[in-house]
């Protein structure tokens, strides 16, 4: 038998109903954790990770859920209709909501949803406990170009394939990895910025990197720069690289255990200090 008791129903966001999956402890949840999803394909590739993780903090004690944001997974509106605001919404209710049942709140996101955690944050009326990033994409604009490269790399090969940012000049959605990106998400993608502080008393960013002969790795400047910035505007942060894959961009499910296994000892240290 499970330490945990595992829901799943549809819910009313604005705009769409989307599925929440929630893992609630058998006894009381010593804190609630929110997951924030990545862009796109990235999303579908994290659910796995999402659901060990959560998982595994319901087994500690801790609560978990899981979201579609509007327009994507199993929401009822179309990708086309997506926006960063209202992704942002989406995830303002759900920290609203568990913020009403007086625990403390742990926020994790995995590449863009490290982004949306960061700023729907700014809507709690107290810190979180706890915020924790899977190589953490905090602009926008950095998603968006990563997309527009592949977009051209694979116009090399099919001349046919419209140009995206044609499509937005047109007026019309652009496709970038097979969803219909609109006009209004690509301004919004380019202009969004989450490099900002969370509010959250405490922050771990993560970094995987592919290692041979189980060689030491060490978190990127730029992400060790991060953690400097969060801590000195009051989120004292740490900066740790993992030897992993990339989960969320390659062609089959991959399982981090390390991933997993550091996340839930960072929360449950977290929980420890209250």
């Amino acid at each position: 038998m499970t330490a945990f008791d595992r829901l799943a129903r549809f819910e009313e966001f604005d705009g769409h109903r989307s599925p929440v999956l929630r893992w609630r402890p058998r006894g009381t949840a010593r804190a609630q954790a929110v997951f924030f999803p990545p862009f796109g394909d990235e999303m579908n590739q994290s659910r796995r990770m999402y659901r060990l993780t959560a998982e595994a903090l319901a087994t500690r004690g801790i609560a978990a859920c899981v979201f579609d944001v509007l327009g994507t997974g199993d929401s009822s509106a179309d990708f086309s209709a997506a926006t960063v605001s209202a992704w942002l919404d989406d995830g303002r209710r759900m920290l609203g909501e568990a913020q009403r049942e007086n625990v403390p709140l742990i926020l994790i996101g995995c590449r863009l949803g490290v982004a949306l955690a960061v700023k729907a944050s700014e809507s709690l009326s107290r810190p979180a406990l706890l915020l924790v990033g899977w190589a953490p994409v905090l602009q926008g604009s950095q998603q968006l170009s990563g997309l527009l490269r592949a977009a051209k790399i694979a116009r090399m090969n099919r001349p046919e394939a419209s140009d995206p940012k044609a499509q937005w000049a047109a007026g019309e959605p652009g496709w970038l990895a097979g969803y219909p990106v609109s006009p209004v998400l690509a301004r919004q993608l380019e202009t969004f910025d989450a490099t900002g502080a969370p509010n959250a008393s405490r922050a771990v960013l993560y970094e995987l990197r592919a290692v041979q002969n189980e060689t030491p790795v060490d978190a990127s400047e730029a992400l060790r720069g991060r953690a400097l910035n969060w801590t000195s505007h009051g989120t004292v942060t740490e900066a740790i690289a993992l030897p992993g894959p990339a989960f969320w961009n390659v062609a089959d499910f991959v399982d981090v255990p390390q991933l997993v296994e550091a996340t839930v000892a960072a929360a449950v240290a977290a929980t420890c200090d209250l």
